[in-house]
Formats: C-alpha cells, structure tokens, sequence
C-alpha cells in the first residue's frame, strides 16, 4: 500500500512539473507582435509575414541565427527602452556585411519591402527578406 500511494505521489509531481512549465515555453515562442505589448528585451524573427510561424527570438547578439538564418520574413524589436534597444540586423554571418538598423519597438510585417543600407557592405541594396544572417544590439 506505501509503494502505491508513493507511485502516485510521484507521478503527480512529475504531471504537475510538467503542466507548470509547458504554457510558459509555449507563451514566449507563440508571443505575436503587438503595438501594446510590454518590453521583453528581445528581438523576434518570424518565418512569415505578419509575425506568423515564429522562429526565435533572442535577448542578446547572435552572429548566427542558426535555422532562422535567411528564412526569416517578419520581426519585431520588442527590447527594453534606454540604452542598446534598437537591433541592427545582418546580411552576413558574426555581424559582416550589409546592415540596416530597427529602432526599438518596431516591427516590420514585410521584411520584402526594406532593404539593407547601400554602401555598407556585400548585400548592400538587397531585401531583408529571407537574408538576414546575424544581429547585434546598438544604439542607433
């Protein structure tokens, strides 16, 4: 009788370890752009237009983001106000090439309609659709 209310008591803290933590893994990959959102110090890239299918989302600089490396169609700045809050995303890999900078709480639905700044590396000119490689957090 002890071995089966000690299985079970188990086996509910194993259930609820498991319920506890899985809607907040899933709240912050399913977290959509939204003009009224709260700052979470993170940038945002989605594999779609208009914030669909995310991808990742990161806190720091990525000099390679990895499956979301030239797949990525929308993002969204959503980093804390003050200093290092905007993003200047890459065309190349470890931060090289062309960039263009995204200002703290901007979000580009349609990453096809900007493109890298000219004169500011290889992929100058190009579209930041499907062609970002890399980003760091500056202050622009």
């Amino acid at each position: 009788m002890r071995t089966t209310r000690m299985t079970a008591l188990v086996a509910a803290a194993i259930t609820a370890a498991t319920l506890f933590h899985a809607p907040a893994a899933q709240a912050e990959e399913a977290r959509p752009y939204t003009e009224a959102a709260a700052a979470d110090g993170r940038l945002y890239a989605y594999y779609d237009y208009n914030y669909q299918r995310y991808c990742a989302s990161w806190s720091g600089d990525s000099k390679n983001w990895g499956r979301c490396r030239n797949t990525t169609s929308s993002l969204w700045n959503n980093g804390y106000p003050g200093d290092y809050d905007d993003v200047r995303v890459y065309w190349g890999l470890n931060h090289s090439g062309a960039y263009r900078g995204v200002h703290n709480g901007v979000g580009l639905a349609n990453l096809s309609r900007w493109t890298f700044d000219r004169n500011t590396g290889a992929g100058s000119g190009q579209s930041l659709n499907n062609n970002i490689s890399s980003h760091m957090w500056v202050n622009l």
